[in-house]
């Protein structure tokens, strides 16, 4: 019988007081994850409430003149816990986020890596550029972590990724924002392509998780695909049920998807809490 690994990963919007931190923790309480990553933390003390709310996990926070943190925390049952910023994430840019690094043993297994990433968010060239290079870093990652283990580590990328797309190059100086899928296909080609010689071809063999779509809500655009998780194609996971559906994936989403047909407390839940989904998976340790 596998063991399981309980994944959780939320941008949880402009995260900076306590009142909001507590009706954060309860919801990421009742999936009991063994690992979480939290997006746009901006006070340090909602870094001290959650390490004091989830004391059998260790807690970490990215550091840096950007005004939005990452927050990371991993059950302590888990050996060999490391944590490190991987500062090419941020572009050049400080006020963008440094990639948030975690690697553990699984007692009995292998090690597991963890890079929970908040991308550019931004809707010109350049953002999207930015983007662009740092899925081609997580890639480059991947492979240096592939070349040093000799053999495809168990790897996850996984948090807002921002693909919202970008019609490139633009016919005019008006924002002019193409599907999604523009560049979570960028993601899904890449992910598979042969290396260009500095890491002996290696390919890095990712795989984006199945979800239902629509982790973003926004009352003037509607619903798009930002949030993901990445991993190592090799990975199995229980399938999960969703709200407001019958379709299963590996994925569950939560958050204001519980009100699906509830308008009203769906736009309270989006303003209140976040207008983005939680996003939470469970990984077969066999």
């Amino acid at each position: 019988m596998s063991e399981i690994i309980k994944i959780l990963s939320w941008n949880v919007e402009h995260f900076k007081s306590e009142k909001k931190a507590k009706q954060v923790a309860e919801i990421i309480r009742s999936y009991n994850p063994d690992i979480f990553g939290l997006y746009e933390v901006e006070h340090a003390r909602v870094y001290r409430f959650m390490l004091e709310y989830f004391p059998k996990h260790a807690v970490f926070i990215t550091e840096g003149q950007q005004t939005q943190e990452i927050l990371v925390a991993c059950s302590n049952r888990f050996e060999g816990i490391k944590f490190n910023q991987k500062k090419e994430f941020n572009s050049g840019n400080l006020s963008l986020r440094p990639g948030a690094f975690l690697t553990f043993r699984y007692p009995g297994y292998e090690m597991y890596a963890f890079l929970f990433l908040h991308t550019d968010s931004g809707t010109t060239a350049v953002d999207f550029g930015n983007r662009t290079e740092m899925f081609d870093h997580t890639f480059n990652l991947k492979r240096q972590l592939d070349k040093i283990g000799g053999k495809a580590t168990n790897f996850f990328a996984l948090g807002d990724f921002n693909t919202m797309g970008l019609k490139y190059p633009k016919q005019s100086k008006t924002y002019q924002i193409a599907k999604t899928t523009t560049e979570l296909d960028y993601i899904n080609f890449e992910s598979k392509r042969k290396g260009d010689g500095k890491y002996n071809d290696a390919i890095p063999d990712l795989r984006l998780l199945t979800k239902p779509e629509g982790t973003h809500f926004s009352k003037s655009i509607g619903i798009s695909d930002l949030d993901h998780i990445l991993c190592s194609s090799h990975l199995k996971f229980k399938i999960q049920k969703n709200f407001a559906t019958s379709i299963k994936s590996e994925i569950r989403l939560d958050g204001w998807r519980r009100y699906a047909g509830d308008q009203e407390n769906l736009e309270m839940f989006a303003e209140e809490v976040s207008d983005h989904c939680l996003l939470y998976c469970e990984l077969k340790v066999s």
